[in-house]
């Protein structure tokens, strides 16, 4: 009996270190930015066009990973994982073949089957690893989703050298990125399994996630999911619009252009350092405590940007931009913690799923503080909006209790 503890104990760090690099690939799907400047300029295609595109990947994310967690009952993770590698596949492999007549393709192979592979990908690499760690949810979460968002870092800056390579060019880069995620995650899903039997039963656990297992139906009937749905969609939002204007807003405070196209790749670590942070915390302090962190992190992030605008300040405009990079890595962390603390592990990968569908409303956000911003000429209102998202997400977050 040791013995199989042992070698579940050993077996679980190998599963999450080949999940990271998984996660780690999969997180191409942020590198949209990177990804679409040969598109502008060999089409024509402007940037409400190409902007629509990574909306519908982010809309289609979150409904891949719905669908992974409707099938989690009926199929195992191998099928789920070689079947989001055969959309992703697919996906990128047509998106390298897109030409001037053909966005709507584009829509479709990169947005829909890339965002529905990449989503079931996540969800089902989340929640069947977290299942190898009941004694540390928050950091094997927090491990996963810090790859996560390390990826443009890595691999968004590895696609955009290629690109610029003449003798490479967008579309072998399309293509090769497609097929290196694909390989990856098929040879992930040919080995990962669900434990059989108790994982490091020896260890102390952690407090026991729920009184319950609640289904999703009645998770939906329920204060505390909505309270979450809340906090995590005006949190994120937070990081979200940050992200999407961080290079013009760091120039705006002051910053030379390759100064802030590195405080963007900057802004990238301190998202993936925040995920592993909120890991930490949550299997290190009590919620309450928990909550006071990331709540005072979230307020400090639009209220440091209304500074850096109100003085003209190049440090605080860049300071700005990390603490909101880092911000946002708080939240996808608690959308994994959270659903299996409050509502029980029988469902967790359909009931995270479900949580995590808060990226379709956040992802719209950023068109709202785009046309905040044009309309008015200004950052402030933008930042004054980000502000009250703050302040009424951290309300909602501090009202979650645990019974």
């Amino acid at each position: 009996m040791v013995n199989k503890m042992n070698k579940n104990n050993n077996i679980r760090w190998l599963f999450l270190a080949f999940g990271s690099l998984t996660l780690l690939l999969g997180g191409l799907i942020y590198s949209w930015s990177i990804l679409k400047s040969p598109l502008a300029g060999e089409f024509g295609w402007n940037p409400t066009q190409l902007a629509l595109n990574f909306t519908i990947t982010i809309c289609c994310f979150g409904i891949g990973g719905l669908i992974s967690g409707f099938l989690a009952k009926k199929l195992s993770p191998r099928v789920r994982l070689i079947g989001s590698a055969v959309l992703v596949f697919i996906g990128f492999f047509l998106s390298s073949k897109v030409g001037a007549d053909s966005l709507g393709m584009l829509y479709v192979s990169y947005g829909v089957l890339g965002g529905i592979g990449i989503g079931v990908l996540y969800n089902t690499t989340i929640a069947t690893i977290g299942e190898w760690f009941p004694d540390k949810k928050g950091l094997a979460s927090g491990i996963m989703l810090m790859c996560f968002g390390f990826s443009t870092l890595i691999f968004g800056s590895l696609a955009g050298s290629l690109i610029a390579n003449p003798g490479f060019g967008w579309r072998k880069t399309y293509l090769l990125m497609g097929a290196v995620m694909a390989a990856v995650v098929f040879v992930f899903g040919l080995i990962v399994r669900r434990p059989a039997t108790p994982v490091n039963a020896a260890a102390k656990p952690v407090a026991a996630s729920s009184t319950r297992d609640f289904t999703a139906a009645e998770m939906l009937k329920t204060g505390t999911f909505w309270k979450l749905f809340i906090a995590l969609t005006l949190l994120a939002s937070i990081g979200n619009v940050c992200l999407s204007f961080a290079k013009d807003f760091a120039m705006f405070t002051g910053s030379a252009e390759t100064t802030a196209i590195t405080i963007v790749g900057i802004m990238s670590v301190c998202n993936g350092l925040g995920r592993l942070f909120a890991g930490a915390i949550y299997d290190n302090l009590s919620l309450r405590k928990t909550q006071l962190v990331i709540t005072v992190i979230m307020l400090l992030a639009p209220v440091v940007g209304i500074l850096a605008i109100a003085t003209g300040g190049k440090i605080a405009g860049i300071l700005a931009l990390l603490v909101c990079g880092f911000s946002y890595g708080l939240c996808p962390t608690t959308s994994a913690v959270y659903p299996k603390l409050f509502f029980g592990e029988k469902n967790y990968a359909l009931n995270f799923s479900i949580t995590n569908l808060t990226l379709i409303p956040t992802s719209f956000v950023a068109t709202l503080a785009g046309a905040i911003l044009t309309s008015t000429g200004s950052y402030m209102p933008v930042f004054g909006l980000l502000l009250a998202f703050g302040i009424i997400g951290s309300i909602s977050l501090l009202l979650i209790k645990k019974d």
